[in-house]
């Protein structure tokens, strides 16, 4: 990995799913893919009574209204206020506290947590070693929600005095000047929110791709957080015209596509020694396009900072007229850096997410052929 820095874009909670956007997914794990509400969700839909015949009036406009939602919004909503009133310092070393504490309360996270590290370092690291990344995982996952939770009152000046960046901005209008606009690419891991605001605050222009959340009063809190910082959210049912209208303008399209999501559309590459269903969609849309890949991490650091690392430029193109071995090289591309930083910040990375779900064997040979055609 380069450690340079990098400015114009913006990320988000991004399910990159372009073929089924409306699929279903657990209503409680959604609540995952947003830090500053999954730990909360998972404590108070123990003791709450679910039931499918109660149904609030006046709240929202969800098909599908559930008891828990609004009580659930409600108190997260409170807590986010209470980190507020505290300094900063004070609110993340509570949310890491929180989050020690709590690994031992969330038995199916831990569980998912712990598996799914055996999985990828196998004897390489002893039991002892995995427990201590797993404690650490929810820690850091609430400390990346007070910092989200934060954009309200943050500030350029204040993400410079907290952020590492290097050259990175340089870097980034350097390959805009090319006019062909940058697909950003970061994981779930670090603080991928302050990596869009952080570089939207310097002025550069972007979106990014995410989906609307189920609930609409969580939707507008999520979504309003990014507005304060200047990141634009692109809901994934506009992407495909959008992401070309931005790249087009020479902007910046930010995703993050680490994660195995139902319906969507991959081919298996090597994470950690294992074949891992991946996304194709970024690098066909960089080769539609012409707009290069650049994988980037908002990594945090000791004493509250962080620090911003570029990975490799990758330019995607049809080699040799075979689309779909270039396609599997340029993914295995941008794969192989999002590997290298996780290994190197293991305990940043939501491990929670069940990485390896699809196997070769749910896939067919006619789906496969169909991944690489062209949209």
């Amino acid at each position: 990995m380069v450690d340079k820095d990098c400015p114009n874009l913006s990320f988000a909670s991004i399910d990159w799913n372009w073929d089924c956007p409306n699929f279903k997914k657990s209503e409680i794990d959604r609540y995952w893919d947003y830090p500053c509400l999954g730990f909360v969700s998972r404590w108070l839909t123990r003791i709450a009574p679910i039931s499918k015949n109660l149904k609030l009036i006046g709240i929202g406009t969800m098909a599908k209204r559930k008891f828990y939602r609004y009580p659930l919004y409600l108190l997260a909503r409170l807590a986010a206020e209470f980190l507020l009133i505290l300094p900063r310092s004070w609110a993340l070393a509570l949310a890491s506290g929180v989050g020690h504490g709590g690994y031992r309360l969330v038995s199916r996270q831990r569980t998912k947590i712990l598996e799914n590290l055996k999985l990828a370092y196998g004897d390489t690291k002893s039991s002892v070693e995995l427990e201590a990344i797993g404690r650490r995982v929810l820690g850091h996952m609430l400390q990346t929600a007070v910092d989200f939770l934060r954009f309200a009152t943050l500030s350029r000046d204040r993400v410079v005095s907290i952020v590492e960046t290097g050259d990175a901005y340089s870097f980034c209008k350097d390959v805009l000047q090319e006019g062909r606009g940058l697909i950003i690419m970061t994981a779930h891991l670090g603080n991928w929110e302050l990596l869009a605001g952080s570089f939207c605050l310097q002025g550069f222009k972007g979106a990014v791709i995410g989906r609307r959340i189920y609930y609409e009063p969580y939707n507008r809190w999520i979504v309003g957080l990014r507005s304060a910082v200047g990141v634009q959210t692109i809901y994934q049912d506009e992407a495909v015209r959008q992401v070309h209208v931005h790249l087009k303008a020479g902007g910046i399209i930010g995703l993050l596509p680490d994660q195995d999501r139902d319906h969507t559309r991959g081919i298996f590459v090597d994470f950690f020694g294992k074949p891992a269903h991946t996304s194709v969609a970024p690098v066909k849309f960089a080769m539609a396009s012409g707009a290069p890949i650049l994988p980037a991490f908002m990594v945090r650091m000791p004493g509250n900072r962080y620090k911003l690392l570029l990975g490799n430029l990758i330019r995607p193109k049809i080699e040799g007229g075979d689309r779909t071995a270039s396609i599997r090289k340029y993914t295995e591309a941008w794969m192989k850096d999002f590997e290298e930083v996780i290994r190197r910040y293991p305990e940043q990375w939501g491990w929670m997410h069940d990485r390896w779900k699809t196997k070769s064997e749910d896939v067919t040979v006619a789906e496969l052929k169909e991944t690489v055609k062209s949209s």
